[in-house]
């Protein structure tokens, strides 16, 4: 009981690790993933990797192809965590039985041989969800493709998820939307997606693969009208209705063993061997510009795949470092890649991953001393006008921390929240979550003209918003963080974006839930950041259901403490007062702390959303408790969400632009 008990603390725990990168350690922790991770610990690491990979690329050239999927398939299910690599065994069930991986997944002796390796120069140091991450980059190379900064740091984990590789691995008769879903619950976007499908430049598929092309594609004995059919033909050969289901064909007929954009040009031809290669042409507008840009541009293609290669490395990696106590439960670094160390070790003390960066969609990660030779006045600009703001108006620092949550959630965090309509820009200011309600712009405003007078042009709006997030916080009393910079500002907004995307207040638990895992945010990001409402107002509108008709029977909300629910009606009747504001936290109004969860066991939380975390899931009932009871810990959870949070999707690079003005784009 004991070790089951301290097994579960343990997996609750590790849900907060963040999604992390950096080209370099931070601090003692090592929460980071980063290139040199194992410069010191386990130098020969790279030389070990390259030399295994290249024997086995040369007995059979196939195998770049197998082991590069292989990575693939890891970082799809729970993350880049080795799961993949697991046999069954001791309550596991391995993943190497789902419908993806089953008699097509192959490559295993190749990471046993370069474990083994690997155990003997540097004993118990190397995790295999490392060796998979360098063994994709190394294959890559030796098929002819591009090389990159693979960052080190993964631990491996302790468990598989059948049922994760069954449904989260894109299939080959999958729509685009859900392969595109697929990878956006990943935090990967649509150039990741056309990217990384440029895998399929080398390797095979089987029969069982495409079959339905060939004779069955909607269901109505037809074939599939946007394969050439000249193809299809040949592939009827070997591939015939019944039997043959292993036979393999090559995805790239033309250079089938060299990572190249032949892959791009066959799709043009309506030559892709699946359904989900042919139809990045057929189904999107702008996955067909990415495949036409990379038939052309393979120097393009090789960029786009290295980047995209990178960011899938870091879903969600098991990271940090441990004080080990025996007999207590512990995450190991499995000693071989196909089993788990049987000893139970246990966890005394997590030294969490300290606050980290998540990679930028197309270019390098944020960094807090991004401006420190460029704009080293910033923070100080920003900290002295949102504390005049705040000092003048309490509530504006729920309003400047809201802004920041309303931008990150529509399409990252890109500063479009402040865009006014002009030209072809429809402002999210007119969507149903900010209309009437979004404020704070003006604060923004005078930060800006004050931070163009001493930097011009060199201060992003996106990035003044996630500072000032940050110090309305402290001003309310709450934690601070490192702020992660370096966002550009984006050149449009999306006003279906702001209205779908974002939370609502009468949303249902699921649905709220699955708008964060959307963004790459967990449970413990939902219940967290949901904190912020212990300071800030909401109008009548936003809880009046609650208080007359919560289900469409006309009855209130049973879940609602009926006295506190009496006196919100007395300022917010069945009809009329819609502006009218109450206190999100009606005890501690203007403080930031976590009152907001005592009231939620109190059945005081006044949104739906609010009072759903204690009514409608075991996971978020235990983290309020947690939170009611521990401030400090909300404090710590809080800020590490808030940096993750943070880092959806930012425009940096050459992407986006530094606008000079955040209310409209420069050009």
């Amino acid at each position: 009981m004991a070790q089951s008990m301290s097994y579960l603390i343990v997996l609750s725990l590790l849900a907060l690790a963040p999604l992390c990168f950096s080209h370099r350690a931070h601090g003692s922790a090592g929460g980071y993933l980063y290139p040199q991770f194992y410069d010191r610990s386990c130098p020969q690491l790279g030389e070990i990797v390259k030399s295994v990979v290249a024997r086995a690329v040369a007995r059979e050239p196939r195998m770049a192809a197998s082991l590069l999927r292989l990575h693939f398939h890891d970082c799809f299910v729970k993350g880049c965590d080795a799961s993949v690599l697991l046999d069954s065994s001791n309550g596991i069930i391995s993943e190497k039985g789902s419908i993806p991986n089953k008699n097509s997944i192959r490559g295993f002796e190749v990471v046993d041989e370069i474990k083994a390796e690997v155990e003997r120069a540097c004993p118990h140091t190397v995790s295999c969800a490392d060796i998979l991450a360098v063994t994709a980059r190394d294959c890559t190379v030796l098929a002819g493709g591009p090389s990159w900064e693979v960052p080190l740091g993964r631990r491996d984990s302790l468990g598989a998820s059948l049922s994760g590789s069954n449904h989260n691995i894109p299939a080959p008769n999958n729509t685009f939307q859900t392969i595109l879903t697929k990878f956006k619950l990943q935090g990967l976007d649509i150039v990741d997606l056309v990217a990384l499908s440029g895998s399929h430049t080398i390797g095979n598929a089987r029969c069982t693969s495409f079959r339905q092309r060939l004779y069955n594609q909607n269901g109505n004995g037809q074939p599939d009208a946007t394969l050439n059919q000249f193809v299809a033909s040949e592939l009827r050969a070997r591939c015939p209705r019944s039997g043959g289901d292993q036979n393999l064909f090559f995805l790239d007929a033309v250079t089938p063993f060299r990572f190249d954009n032949s892959y791009y040009r066959n799709i043009l031809a309506y030559r892709g061997l699946l359904s989900s290669d042919q139809i990045l042409l057929t189904k999107n507008e702008e996955s067909m510009q990415l495949v036409k840009q990379y038939a052309e541009n393979m120097e393009l293609f090789f960029d786009h795949f290295a980047k995209s290669m990178v960011k899938m490395g870091n879903i969600s990696p098991l990271t940090g470092r441990f004080h080990l106590i025996q007999a207590t439960t512990h995450i190991l670094i499995q000693k071989m890649a196909e089993f788990i160390n049987s000893s139970v070790l246990a966890l005394s003390f997590l030294a969490f991953a300290p606050l980290c960066f998540f990679v930028a969609a197309n270019d390098g990660p944020l960094d807090p001393h991004f401006y420190d030779h460029a704009c080293p006045k910033v923070q100080e600009i920003v900290w002295s006008v949102v504390a005049k703001a705040v000092a003048k108006e309490p509530r504006m620092a729920a309003s400047l921390l809201r802004l920041h949550f309303h931008d990150c959630f529509v399409k990252g965090c890109d500063g479009s929240v402040l865009l006014d309509s002009s030209g072809t820009i429809i402002s999210e200011k007119r969507s149903n979550p900010n209309r009437n309600s979004a404020r704070g712009f003006e604060v923004i405003d005078e930060i800006k003209a004050a931070v163009e007078k001493e930097c011009p042009e060199t201060v992003s709006c996106a990035d003044i918003l996630a500072l000032t997030a940050r110090d309305s916080t402290v001003l309310a009393g709450g934690p601070s963080w490192v702020v992660p910079l370096g966002r550009r500002d984006s050149r449009d907004a999306s006003l279906s974006g702001s209205n779908y995307n974002i939370p609502a207040p009468n949303n249902t638990f699921q649905t709220i839930l699955t708008k964060f895992k959307l963004k790459g945010l967990d449970l413990v990001d939902l219940v967290a950041l949901s904190g912020s409402h212990t300071i800030g107002d909401a109008r009548c509108t936003s809880f009046r259901q609650r208080l007359y008709n919560q289900t469409g029977n006309g009855k209130p909300d049973l879940t609602l403490d009926q006295s506190y629910a009496a006196q919100l009606r007395t300022r917010c009747p069945q009809s009329g007062g819609d502006q009218n504001l109450f206190a999100l936290d009606y005890a501690t109004q203007f403080k930031f702390d976590n009152r907001y969860y005592k009231n939620l066991l109190a059945y005081r939380g006044l949104l739906s959303s609010d009072q759903i975390l204690v009514t409608k899931n075991k996971a978020s009932l235990a983290l309020v408790k947690q939170y009611a009871e521990n401030n400090e810990l909300f404090f710590q959870h809080f800020g590490q969400s808030m940096v993750k949070m943070g880092n959806i999707a930012p425009l940096t690079g050459n992407r986006g632009e530094i606008r000079r003005i955040c209310r409209r784009v420069n050009h």
